[in-house]
């Protein structure tokens, strides 16, 4: 289940405002000519009475990794975004912005170089230069069996040019680059913080931030909390010391019911995602804000390709025409979403709105499932994080669609970090999983689908795709990127690896109180301009 909980309407920005890489140079100057400046765009002046508070806010389930090279869930970044900078970040417009670099240029389509902010410090008291970036960077590039390797695969070298500079050597040109290093990949952490914690860097990273705000403790399905940085390197308009807020206690909640009690009581002041069900009550409801765009993500169900019966593809087929994903998104989604034919969202300028693919029909699934030639009955199980109403509810309609077709769906539930390990480790046959969406269609389709990507737990693997997917990272040219992006996504439905059936709404629901609170089109809260008031 990478990067979500699966159907708890995705509540944290997505992408709702497109235009990202058209051509490298080009946006180079575009960016350049912005970069710059320490307050961030909707920070509003700080009298003394916005600092001070303590809130609470519902995960859809408990954190799982800290360390940003082997994470790969949503609700990790949830926190850690909130604890380490990145070298750029994503603004709310889906543009991209300095952060811990103040800029860069490429002084070639294969060598970018950013000059690095001199006045922040880790949550340790190290200093942040050029040699912590060659540090976090070489981390990914000498752990292959890293979700983030493949994300940045591209990259050949990173170099210390001073202690302000750093050069990153690519082995050809990569668009998405800068993309991704919004991200876990771009994350960079204390290299003292990371070599004293050793192991324990995944459950307590103490001082391995720079970021607003510094880890306290973790206690496992119960609570996560987080301090205000003292030192922290941003300010707002009238130049106080960000973040505002005092500390943040982060509290799992697997059951969507749970969790939206919980908001309505005022016991939580926040939470990263809301059952269909509540929204209308959400709206209603005076004392809490919900707010909602089109979301990048999408969601469905993976199914390893390496494992019988799902080995075959007439009968991933069938499976893909036995599900009848309107039905699901009517009736379980309560059509908040859209239809899903494939990894890229209408709100991406890579979609294809033609894109041909499979519709809820009985007779295609039977016909596909009598060229599998298999003889006996067909049947597999779907790992279901346990714990929510709505994700039972889901399988189970998934479950009754395929009966017809004459495949019997057998429904197994884990806890969220459970299903984790099993599909890291290939231990299962199918899994109602999910992505959040990144900012450039590079982020939803290179670690899913391409051979031993990051995120391919599928083990899908089809050279085609693989050449498709390569040569867009490689093009400037967004109209040729696209052309790519949609031949890949054609050939991915032809092979059913994995069943689309929806993208889901980036939202946002906050007490009243919660202010000045920034809808992201990453699906991140992040609180840096945060403030409780009346």
């Amino acid at each position: 289940m990478m990067d979500h909980r699966r159907i708890l309407l995705y509540f944290r920005p997505r992408k709702a405002y497109f235009s990202l890489l058209p051509a490298i140079f080009v946006i180079c100057t575009l960016i350049l000519a912005a970069c710059g400046g320490t307050s961030t765009p909707n920070s509003s002046p700080g009298p003394s009475s916005k600092f001070g508070g303590n809130i609470k806010v519902g995960l859809a389930s408990d954190v799982t990794n800290l360390d940003p090279l082997k994470s790969s869930a949503l609700v990790d970044r949830q926190v850690m975004l909130n604890m380490y900078d990145t070298l750029v970040r994503v603004d709310e417009k889906n543009a991209i912005q300095p952060d811990l670099a103040t800029t860069w240029s490429y002084t070639s389509p294969t060598q970018l170089v950013f000059t690095l902010r001199t006045d922040v410090n880790f949550h340790d008291g190290t200093p942040f230069n050029a040699d912590a970036v060659v540090y976090n960077i070489t981390r990914i590039l000498s752990t292959p069996s890293s979700p983030r390797f493949s994300e940045i695969s591209a990259v050949k070298d990173v170099v210390a040019v001073d202690a302000s500079h750093v050069q990153f050597d690519l082995k050809k040109a990569f668009s998405p680059l800068l993309a991704t290093l919004t991200d876990r990949s771009g994350m960079v952490l204390s290299p003292a913080a990371i070599q004293k914690a050793g192991n324990k860097l995944t459950i307590a990273p103490m001082g391995a931030g720079s970021g607003p705000f510094m880890f306290v403790e973790w206690l496992k399905n119960d609570h996560l909390t987080i301090k205000r940085n003292p030192s922290y390197w941003l300010k707002d308009d009238q130049g106080n010391a960000l973040p505002y807020l005092s500390s943040i206690r982060y509290q799992p909640f697997t059951d969507g019911n749970v969790e939206y009690t919980n908001l309505e009581t005022g016991t939580i002041q926040a939470a990263d995602a809301i059952d269909p069900k509540d929204v209308s009550l959400a709206k209603s409801n005076p004392d809490l804000i919900y707010r909602q765009a089109p979301g990048l993500s999408f969601f469905g169900f993976m199914l390893n390709t390496k494992s019988a019966p799902l080995n075959n593809v007439h009968v991933r087929r069938a499976i893909a025409w036995g599900t009848n994903r309107q039905e699901i998104l009517d009736k379980v989604l309560l059509g908040i979403g859209v239809l899903s034919h494939g990894p890229i969202s209408p709100t991406s300028w890579a979609y294809n709105s033609s894109l041909e693919s499979y519709t809820y029909d009985v007779n295609k699934g039977k016909a596909e499932l009598a060229q599998s030639g298999i003889s006996g009955p067909v049947s597999f199980t779907m790992l279901v994080t346990g714990g929510s109403a709505l994700n039972l509810q889901y399988a189970q309609f998934l479950q009754a669609e395929l009966l017809p077709v004459g495949i019997t769906m057998n429904i197994k539930q884990e806890t969220f970090a459970t299903i984790l390990t099993d599909e890291q480790t290939f231990n299962f046959q199918a899994g109602l999983t999910g992505w959040s969406g990144r900012p450039d269609p590079d982020g939803n389709m290179y670690s899913w689908f391409h051979t031993g990507g990051g995120n391919n737990n599928m083990q899908y693997s089809n050279a085609d795709v693989d050449k498709l997917l390569e040569d867009a990272r490689t093009s400037s040219d967004q109209a040729q990127r696209t052309t790519d992006y949609q031949k890949a996504e054609d050939l991915i439905n032809q092979d059913a690896p994995y069943i689309f059936i929806d993208h889901g709404v980036t939202g946002q629901i906050t007490s009243a109180k919660i202010k000045n609170f920034t809808m992201l089109p990453t699906t991140i809260m992040v609180f840096t301009n945060v403030y409780v008031g009346s």
